[in-house]
């Protein structure tokens, strides 16, 4: 058999092979979001346990600071305040009607939004007359926000009381739309965000946005008007 033969069959049988190795590479790229969406909700659907997040975090608000932190308290001084640091848990946001209730923390790295719901730190706190930026995952705690309708009532409780915010928009806009949103206002307005749509699989482009308007909560003296 000649050496041009042989070349021949070898390339019968090797580009074939090639472009089939190659066609699976490119199926499997443009795939391989739905694959670990789907891989990890489906490790917690079938899960005999909870999974556990769990890192080391500073936390600021227990039940002990809780009940310290009454509603009741129509004022609270600056100084009494202790201020969160990025990482730190210092408070819980829930809506009762949708049994939304999650941890909150200052910051929204990966970890954190793993454990709870996370702040962008260039926004206002509870209390602070600044906007409140908020982010979670739409597949684990912001999942109840799909229900949330205007009027509702979002809680936040913090070490150093609680804060309440009703809801009056929510609206879609895309992820890059810095519109969204306006961080130099001067008032407190309830902002949260998560992906969109609920109901999708793989990358999203689209956020649901929630707004909410502060109607109670103590005084903060000793804050700059």
């Amino acid at each position: 058999m000649t050496k041009k033969r042989i070349r021949q069959i070898m390339a019968y049988i090797y580009m074939p092979l090639f472009f089939t190795i190659i066609g699976y590479g490119i199926v499997y790229l443009a795939a391989s979001p739905f694959i670990k969406t789907a891989g990890a909700i489906g490790s917690i659907i079938t899960s005999d346990n909870v999974p556990d997040f769990s890192t080391d975090f500073n936390i600021l608000y227990d039940d002990d600071t809780a009940k310290k932190a009454s509603s009741d308290n129509s004022t609270v001084e600056l100084s009494d305040i202790t201020m969160p640091y990025y990482g730190t848990q210092y408070g819980v946001i829930s809506c009762s009607r949708i049994d939304f209730n999650a941890p909150l923390f200052f910051g929204d790295n990966s970890s954190i939004l793993r454990n709870g719901v996370g702040q962008y730190i260039g926004s206002g706190i509870p209390g602070f007359n600044m906007p409140i930026l908020l982010c979670g995952h739409n597949t684990t705690f912001c999942l109840p926000l799909q229900f949330i309708e205007k009027g509702d009532i979002v809680t936040i409780k913090t070490n150093y009381g609680t804060y309440e915010y009703e809801i009056t928009d929510t609206q879609v806009h895309n992820m890059n739309d810095r519109s969204a949103y306006d961080l130099g206002k001067n008032e407190e307005q309830l902002i949260i965000y998560t992906c969109y749509p609920f109901d999708m699989l793989g990358n999203k482009t689209n956020r649901l946005f929630v707004y909410g308007n502060k109607i109670s909560g103590p005084v903060i003296n000793g804050l700059n008007q």
